[in-house]
């Protein structure tokens, strides 16, 4: 047997094997089509999950800031954030508390990160969907600093909101990261 031949086995293994991928991704596509309930049956049975869980995580943070008691609601939100560093509700409660503190760029840069570690928060098709609010802030936020660069055309922290604010605008569009 000389290398023609290897060869030529060869190839025709990796042809085989492509050729079966693609069937067996054919047959995945056709059930799925045939039973479309049971994959959004069981995403929404994730997202309820998710939300449960969150709300026993941040229902402290939740109750502070239905007081008003936003330096204990950060607090609360700072520990939460170094024992579940992966939930991306930390960063939509940061926004959150930040705005309502009146801090608007370190809101808008919240939800920057929330909506980067979590897209579906801008997606309207998901329960998970707060782009109105999110809409609210950007359009505030792309009035007040499009004056402040105006202003101060070299301040980086004006540019660097302009940009979380622009990179949200996208996100709410529909655009890609």
């Amino acid at each position: 047997m000389d290398r023609l031949d290897k060869l030529s086995i060869a190839v025709i293994a990796g042809l085989t094997l492509i050729s079966m991928s693609m069937l067996v991704n054919r047959e995945i596509t056709t059930r799925r089509q045939d039973n479309p309930g049971v994959g959004a049956k069981a995403e929404k049975d994730s997202y309820t999950l998710q939300m449960e869980v969150d709300k026993k995580i941040f229902q402290e943070v939740a109750s502070y800031k239905e007081q008003g008691l936003y330096p204990e609601a950060m607090a609360k939100l700072t520990v939460i954030m170094k024992e579940h560093p992966e939930k991306s509700l930390s960063y939509v409660y940061l926004a959150q508390l930040y705005l309502k503190q009146g801090k608007l760029r370190d809101a808008i840069h919240g939800y920057r990160l929330a909506v980067e570690m979590e897209p579906d928060y801008v997606d309207e098709r998901t329960p998970l969907f707060i782009g109105d609010e999110i809409k609210k802030l950007v359009t505030e936020g792309r009035e007040k600093f499009s004056r402040e660069k105006a202003l101060k055309p070299k301040d980086k922290e004006v540019r660097k909101a302009l940009k979380d604010v622009y990179y949200l605008q996208s996100r709410l569009a529909g655009g890609c990261e």
